[in-house]
């Protein structure tokens, strides 16, 4: 059984005739896309967007229409996946580097929806994948220094291209800082922490945004929603 296209499937049947939608990155978004597409060609009205260049361009290729994000201010339904996601729905977002555009669209969406397997979904987030801050170029050494301020035990990188060794340039123009803690700090702090040093666009923690989850395991796939800041577990029949 492949999780990532029984995700993709639980997924699909929560979207309604006459929605907004967005899609995120990722192979189970893919999935997720391949429904969408042939449900468009069988009559499903849906407008879509999405945070992700590729996932743009496989629907383009699958003659789907996909305005930019800045012709909307508001999603039903956003749909992404993640590195990893703990038991209170909080997500790190931190390989594509695309953090800014997939927290947009997931603060437009009325229902913002993880989708995993059973690997990414744990207790407490681990420290194999890095806080990855997008920031202006002119702020970086500033940045940096701030960060080191607050976390003195945190090791910090620059993200650079692989051929030249240059930093990498996001689709907004800025760089990318790859923050490694030796144990993570309280996210809540973090949170505040990194969000209020001047430069810093964006983070890739997606902090007490995400609002459900749908997770595929060999055991079957199981549902969570948060609502009053409580996450429950919805039973129904996948």
């Amino acid at each position: 059984m492949d999780l990532k296209q029984e995700a993709a499937r639980v997924a699909y049947t929560l979207i309604k005739n006459d929605s907004s939608i967005g899609l995120g990155d990722g192979a189970t978004i893919r999935w997720l896309a391949v429904h969408l597409a042939e449900g468009i060609r069988c009559g499903l009205n849906i407008s879509l967007y999405t945070s992700s260049l590729q996932t743009k361009d496989f629907l383009q290729q699958a003659g789907i229409h996909v305005p930019d994000i800045s012709s909307t201010d508001s999603l039903d339904q956003y749909f992404d996946g993640c590195d990893q996601l703990d038991y209170q729905l909080n997500a790190l977002k931190s390989g594509a580097g695309i953090h800014t555009q997939e927290k947009l669209l997931g603060a437009m969406a009325k229902q913002f929806i993880i989708l995993g397997d059973d690997s990414k979904f744990v207790k407490k987030l681990e420290n194999k994948f890095p806080l990855v801050l997008e920031v202006l170029p002119q702020s970086t050494k500033y940045v940096i220094k701030k960060i080191k301020t607050i976390f003195p035990e945190v090791s910090l990188s620059i993200r650079t291209q692989e051929n030249t060794g240059r930093p990498l340039i996001t689709r907004n123009g800025n760089h990318l800082l790859d923050c490694r803690f030796p144990q993570w700090p309280e996210l809540a702090i973090m949170q505040n922490q990194c969000k209020n040093i001047t430069g810093v666009v964006e983070i890739s923690l997606f902090y007490n945004l995400v609002t459900g989850a749908i997770i595929a395991g060999h055991n079957g796939v199981r549902r969570y929603e948060r609502i009053h800041e409580q996450v429950s577990i919805i039973q129904n029949p996948f």
